[in-house]
């Protein structure tokens, strides 16, 4: 078998409201403690911020669309 070919895939089911999944993911205090280490702010339509990975020594600006 050659690995090149392989398809890994990978699933999981979260056991908690469509709204607290949510909010994990718009507020920083919350998605820094599974994603990334540092941001700038609340996700929010229109606004700009900064996501961090120390870890890695990478950032950048993402602008919040919807």
């Amino acid at each position: 078998m050659n690995p090149s070919n392989l398809i890994i895939k990978s699933q999981m089911q979260i056991h908690r409201p469509v709204a607290e999944c949510f909010e994990a993911f718009v507020n920083p205090e919350v998605t820094t403690k599974f994603w990334f280490t540092k941001s700038s702010g609340r996700l929010e339509e229109g606004k700009k911020v900064r996501w961090d990975w120390e870890m890695f020594g990478v950032g950048d600006f993402l602008t919040v669309t919807e």
